[in-house]
C-alpha cells in the first residue's frame, strides 16, 4: 500500500478537523487553541510527506502538478499558522484557510505520483525562486481573501491592506523571477504564453486594488472584497488556466 496518499489524506483531515474546532471556537477559546494545534500536527505531516518526496526523488519537489499543488498547500497552511501567531485577529480566518489547504492536497493526489526527469532548463535556482515566489504569494493571498470576509473593523483593514501589498510584491517577484528563468531556458523573456499573460492580468488586477484602497471611500470593507477578483484570477492563472488552454508549463505540471 502507498503511504504518501495515507499520509496526505491523514494531512487533510486534520486541516479540516482544525477548520472545524475553529468554527466551533468561536465563543470557545479551549476549542480554537485546539483547532490551531491539530493544524499545526496537520502541517507537520505535510511537511514530512514533501521531505520524503525529496528524499525519494533526490531533487526539489517544484515540478510535477502532483508537487506544485502540494507544495502550495503547505504555503497555505504554513502563512495562516505564523499569520495567526503574530496577529491573533486572524486566527478565525482558518476557518477558511485550512479547507483549501485541504483541498488542494486532496486534489494533488488525482495527478500521477511518478518523478518528470529535469530537462536542462529546469536545472536552475532560478526555477526554485520562481516556483517558491509562487506559493509563499498564494499562500499570503488565500490568508488575504479569508482575513476579507472577518468581520470588519480599522485593525483587520489594516492587515488585510499589508497583505495585499505583500501578494502583490511576491508575485510581481516571482513574475519577474519567471521572465528571467525563460530567458535562459527558452532565450526569451517574455513570449506571451497564456500563463505569462494571466499572470500580468493578476499583477495588475492587485495594482488596481491596492491604487483604489489609497481613496477613504474604499479602505473599508468594500476595498477588502475588492481584493477577491484578483486572487480568483490567481487561482484560475494557477489552476484552471491550463485546463482550458496550451501552455509551455503544461509539459511539466500535468504529467
Amino acid at each position: 500500500m502507498n503511504t504518501v496518499p495515507l499520509l496526505q489524506g491523514a494531512a487533510a483531515a486534520a486541516y479540516l478537523g482544525a477548520a472545524g474546532l475553529l468554527g466551533a471556537g468561536s465563543r470557545r477559546r479551549r476549542l480554537a487553541a485546539a483547532g490551531v494545534v491539530l493544524a499545526a500536527g496537520g502541517f507537520c505531516v505535510h511537511l514530512f510527506v514533501l521531505v520524503w518526496r525529496w528524499l525519494e526523488i533526490g531533487k526539489l519537489p517544484i515540478v510535477t502538478r502532483y508537487e506544485d499543488m502540494t507544495v502550495d498547500a503547505l504555503a497555505v497552511a504554513g502563512v495562516y499558522l505564523l499569520a495567526q501567531w503574530r496577529r491573533p485577529l486572524l486566527r478565525p480566518a482558518g476557518i477558511g484557510v485550512l479547507p483549501l489547504a485541504a483541498a488542494a492536497l486532496s486534489a494533488a493526489l488525482w495527478y500521477n505520483l511518478g518523478s518528470f526527469p529535469w530537462t536542462p532548463a529546469l536545472r536552475t535556482n532560478w526555477l526554485v525562486i520562481h516556483s517558491q515566489l509562487n506559493s509563499l504569494a498564494i499562500g499570503i493571498a488565500t490568508l488575504t481573501a479569508a482575513a476579507s470576509l472577518l468581520p470588519q473593523g480599522d485593525e483587520k483593514t489594516r492587515i488585510v491592506g499589508r497583505l495585499l501589498a505583500w501578494t502583490f510584491f511576491l508575485w510581481t517577484a516571482m513574475v519577474a523571477a519567471g521572465s528571467y528563468w525563460a530567458s535562459l531556458a527558452w532565450g526569451r523573456y517574455w513570449g506571451w504564453d497564456p500563463i505569462e499573460s494571466w499572470s500580468l492580468v493578476t499583477l495588475l488586477g492587485y495594482a488596481f486594488v491596492l491604487h483604489l484602497r489609497l481613496k477613504p471611500a474604499w479602505r473599508g470593507r468594500g476595498g477588502d472584497l475588492l481584493g477577491l477578483v484578483p486572487y480568483a484570477m490567481m487561482l484560475f492563472t494557477t489552476y484552471g488556466l491550463l485546463l482550458v488552454m496550451r501552455s509551455v508549463h503544461g509539459r511539466y505540471l500535468f504529467l
